[in-house]
């Protein structure tokens, strides 16, 4: 079931308010006082009558109490062994896949089509695991505190070490992003413009030529399926890079030196495709870069742990192993685009055209009214999710460790229902129907600054 705290009814009416500072104008629900502001009321459609008499104020009150004791230093260490049990649980998924894949053609079992399903299951699960958890809390800084005395870090897991390097990258989060990369589009560009056309991540923005193109229905599904399947080497990784280099031209221009960006896509987003039809052009940059992105992953993937197949069991083992390793990145694909993808999607959740200033009162309600968490509770379910399971939460925190989202969500839901203010929590699977809608374009977002 959908948790909201106000009834959700068909929309009356809108009133636009378009311009930049649309989210610090004094609405008649949340009294936001800008001397840069003229004063108006706000006419709120019927989705939007929890606003009216919202106490903004003494909601972010209550919620900084739960965030202040959750960074208690009495977690550190509860925090850091919960992370090890995870990433515990990804390495056995791993190494277990690879025992089933070099271990079961042997017995003649778990084989479909030249794969071992049950090992490149395994090893989709772990892929899976060590980005969304390991690597995504780690790159936060969620573990910073416990991994520094001082002013010396102390431990791998702080986030000016962590898959850092060539060697770490190997050795902590070998996937088909960058680390720096991903660090730029996710970690600053995506959870301090949440919601906003700034948002690298925003679905309906980048899904706009399949949502208001001339493509029929059915075929609109099919370009959705297909993306679920690709979608991380596909969009993912060469969006995570044209952010990348869009930082560095930026401060390349600050230093007054000349910028490189060899990603020309705009406000939207790059892909395989566009680097390709780039090249055509003459533009090889983007397509060399994105290339140099997906070696480390690709090579081992598809390379390394084939050739150790035909080592132990000649050129048959090493097809089986090359079929099982491409077999799991489907897996891993679809996996992540089921819990990552939905989490801020549907026509229950808010988009903003206005900026927002981090930390203030209103990011942390942006970061429960522009989000959606699936069922919580328990290590087993929230590995299955990937930790993503808590997006409100790490969206007002996202420098916190998973422990605390598990500690917080149930403090943080009751306090959103004290104040009438929606607070979505679905599972996964009925998210994904609202994001695919969304990405076709049978269903449309909400937006904060007309009324919704």
């Amino acid at each position: 079931m959908t948790t909201r705290s106000a009834p959700v009814t068909s929309i009356l009416s809108r009133s636009n308010n378009n311009n930049k500072n649309g989210a610090e104008t004094k609405l008649a629900a949340i009294a936001m006082p800008s001397p840069e502001i003229n004063e108006q009321t706000m006419t709120y459609n019927e989705t939007g009558k929890w606003r009216e008499n919202f106490d903004l104020a003494g909601w972010a009150k209550e919620i900084r109490e739960v965030e202040k004791e959750q960074r208690s230093e009495k977690y550190h260490e509860e925090d850091v062994k919960h992370l090890k049990k995870i990433l515990g649980w990804a390495n056995m998924c791993y190494y277990g896949g690879l025992g089933v894949t070099f271990l079961l053609p042997q017995l003649g079992l778990a084989q479909a089509f030249g794969a071992n399903i049950l090992g490149a299951f395994m090893m989709s699960t772990a892929i899976c695991a060590r980005w969304t958890m390991v690597g995504h809390h780690v790159c936060h800084g969620g573990y910073n505190a416990a991994m520094t005395e001082g002013n010396e870090i102390k431990g791998r897991f702080h986030r000016r070490k962590f898959a850092r390097g060539p060697w770490n990258r190997i050795v902590d989060w070998m996937d088909w992003m960058m680390p720096e990369a991903w660090d730029v589009e996710h970690n600053h560009l995506h959870h301090y413009q949440l919601g906003e056309d700034a948002d690298p991540d925003l679905v309906e923005r980048n899904m706009k030529t399949t949502r208001e193109g001339p493509m029929p229905m059915w075929a609109r599904y099919m370009q959705v399926a297909a993306l679920s399947l690709i979608w991380k080497w596909f969009y993912y990784a060469p969006n995570t890079m044209k952010e990348l280099f869009a930082r560095r031209a930026r401060e390349a221009e600050k230093r007054g030196e000349e910028p490189y960006q060899p990603f020309t896509t705009g406000s939207m987003p790059s892909t395989v495709l566009t680097t390709v039809q780039s090249a055509f052009k003459g533009n090889f940059g983007a397509i060399i870069e994105t290339a140099k992105c997906f070696a480390p992953y690709a090579t081992f993937q598809f390379g390394v742990l084939p050739a150790v197949g035909y080592a132990i069991g000649g050129a048959q083992m090493a097809a089986a192993t090359l079929a099982t390793t491409l077999l799991a990145d489907l897996f891993t694909n679809l996996h992540s685009f089921i819990v990552i993808a939905t989490n801020h999607v549907g026509d229950d959740i808010y988009r903003f055209e206005s900026e927002t200033k981090p930390r203030s009162d209103d990011f942390y309600m942006r970061a429960v009214i522009g989000s959606a968490n699936f069922r919580t509770g328990g290590d087993v379910n929230d590995f299955m999710h990937g930790w993503l399971n808590y997006q409100i939460e790490h969206h007002m925190w996202p420098d916190m460790s998973m422990r605390c989202y598990q500690r917080a969500q149930p403090k943080v839901k009751a306090i959103c229902e004290k104040y009438g203010m929606p607070y979505v929590q679905e599972g996964v699977f009925k998210r994904v129907g609202q994001l695919v809608d969304v990405m076709v374009g049978k269903r449309t977002m909400l937006v904060w600054e007309k009324g919704d």
